[in-house]
């Protein structure tokens, strides 16, 4: 899987981008073990001039471009403090992703012959 990290107004560290690697990329990690063509872009920016107090709001995106699928998943959200967001936008992410899981389509399947309801004797077959 291929992942890239945008900044802006923010100053990129190590220890930064090793947190950002850890959090979105462990929350996916399990969906697109076997997808090596996936594709994971994190942009992670400070608002700080758009608010009426003049404190920062932090806003982290998520776009995920899986190879086997057509759809792009995009995650944004917005939060004063940056790991609640980051947070705010891994836990959305796997809400979507378990609900796209082929495992759970599967297993929602309903059997059509449970729902099975005969006739009554008028509107038989003859």
């Amino acid at each position: 899987m291929q992942t890239d990290i945008y900044y802006r107004d923010i100053t990129k560290t190590e220890n930064l981008e090793a947190y950002l690697l850890e959090k979105v990329e462990g929350a996916i990690e399990d969906f697109f073990k076997y997808d090596s063509g996936a594709h994971l872009t994190v942009r992670v920016e400070s608002d700080r001039h758009r608010t009426s107090t003049r404190k920062p709001s932090y806003i982290c995106e998520v776009i995920l471009k899986p190879s086997r699928m057509r759809t792009v998943i995009k995650v944004r959200k917005t939060d004063e403090n940056f790991k609640a967001c980051v947070a705010k936008t891994v836990s959305a992410l796997k809400v979507i992703l378990s609900k796209r899981s082929s495992k759970k389509a599967q297993h929602h399947r309903r059997d059509p012959m449970l729902n099975f309801e005969p006739l009554p004797e008028s509107q038989g077959v003859a």
